[in-house]
């Protein structure tokens, strides 16, 4: 039988408090630490996101940005985000190839029978049409333009065109995907801003 996995939990100043398995921290709403990494193609303002497998305990179904996980008890964030993105997306990336945009405190999030507390280390990945292979959590990799993103994070769209990775479009309400518009205004838009200064 597997052992759940350990987080490091965390103070409202971010002080190491201890330790507790994910179904405490995530039952309790203890403080813990994540790793997202957003993904953008380096030749055009495209984003890459995930389905997330319809197995998944948590939205099961939903879109979200292109990688996202728990750092491990006692793991640095810069060796759990290499882990995530190899098991989630099948990419096997060195540390070089990533950009750090900094830290992110979360709103709280509560569901009946979840609470969420948690602040991201947050990276970028640029690359061309990157050889997804997604793990057994995602269901698949997508893509959304730039300024479509935007206009669902940013200015309340309340659907938006979504590509699938042969060029099928489609059409996903706001409801369907995971929420991280503060970070993506927080961390992400500054780095657009400055790549692709014309789409704003």
């Amino acid at each position: 039988m597997d052992m759940e996995e350990q987080l490091d939990i965390f103070d409202e100043q971010m002080r190491a408090i201890g330790t507790a398995p994910r179904s405490r921290v995530h039952a309790e709403g203890l403080l813990h630490q994540v790793v997202h990494c957003w993904m953008l193609d380096a030749h055009r303002p495209v984003l890459y996101f995930q389905q997330r497998a319809r197995t998944k305990a948590d939205f099961p179904g939903f879109y979200d940005l292109a990688c996202g996980g728990h750092i491990g008890a006692g793991e640095c964030p810069d060796v759990a985000v290499l882990r995530e993105v190899r098991e989630e997306t099948g990419l096997h990336l060195a540390p070089g190839q990533l950009t750090k945009l900094g830290q992110y405190r979360a709103p709280d999030l509560r569901l009946p029978g979840f609470f969420d507390r948690e602040t991201s280390h947050v990276y970028l990945l640029r690359q061309s049409a990157p050889p997804f292979a997604p793990g057994g959590e995602v269901a698949r990799m997508v893509c959304v333009r730039v300024a479509e993103f935007c206009r669902m994070e940013l200015h309340n769209a309340c659907d938006i065109e979504v590509e699938t990775l042969d060029g099928a479009r489609f059409r996903t309400a706001r409801g369907q995907w995971c929420c991280h518009d503060g970070e993506f205004a927080a961390l992400v838009v500054p780095y657009l801003k400055r790549e692709f200064p014309g789409l704003f």
